[in-house]
C-alpha cells in the first residue's frame, strides 16, 4: 500500500481513524506495549516497518487530555526510580497497555462495523474484567 497522506485508512473496506487501528490492536492484544501497538500501526499506515523501533506515533499514548487514561490506560507496576527536573519519579520497566470500559466499548462497535464478532468484557484480559471470588 503506498503512502496515503490522508489520516484515514481502509480496512475491510471501510475508512478508519488511526486511533481507532490503536483501539482494535489493544483490544486483540491487551497487555502488549506502547511500542507494540505503534509498531503495528505504522506497519498498517505504510506498509513497511517502523525504522524508529515503534517511536513514530507515540503521541497516542502520550496524549491525557483525549486517549490515555480515558480509552486506554497502563496498568504495569511503576517501580523502576528515575530522576528529572521536578525531582525523582518512578515510571514502569515495559508498559502493559489495556483498554478502559469507553474504549472497550468503542473497540467493540467498530468490531461489529467491520463485520467482526463481538469481545466480550470478561474475556478482554483486562485487570478490572477478572472476578474474584
Amino acid at each position: 500500500m503506498p503512502f496515503n497522506p490522508n489520516p484515514n485508512r481502509i480496512l475491510h473496506n471501510h475508512k478508519i481513524k488511526c486511533i481507532d487501528f490503536l483501539l482494535l490492536s489493544i483490544l486483540e492484544n491487551p497487555g502488549q506495549s506502547q511500542r507494540f501497538h505503534t509498531r503495528r500501526l505504522f506497519k498498517w499506515q505504510h506498509n513497511i516497518e517502523d525504522h524508529h523501533s515503534g517511536g513514530t506515533n507515540i503521541a497516542y499514548f502520550n496524549n491525557k487530555e483525549y486517549y490515555r487514561d480515558i480509552l486506554f490506560t497502563d496498568v504495569s507496576p511503576q517501580t523502576v526510580e528515575y530522576y528529572s527536573y521536578f525531582g525523582p519519579q518512578t515510571k514502569s520497566k515495559h508498559s502493559q497497555i489495556h483498554l478502559t470500559p469507553v474504549g472497550f466499548d468503542r473497540a467493540n462497535k467498530l468490531r461489529i462495523k467491520l463485520g467482526l464478532p463481538e469481545i466480550s468484557w470478561d474475556s478482554a484480559g483486562h485487570p478490572l474484567s477478572c472476578k474474584t471470588p
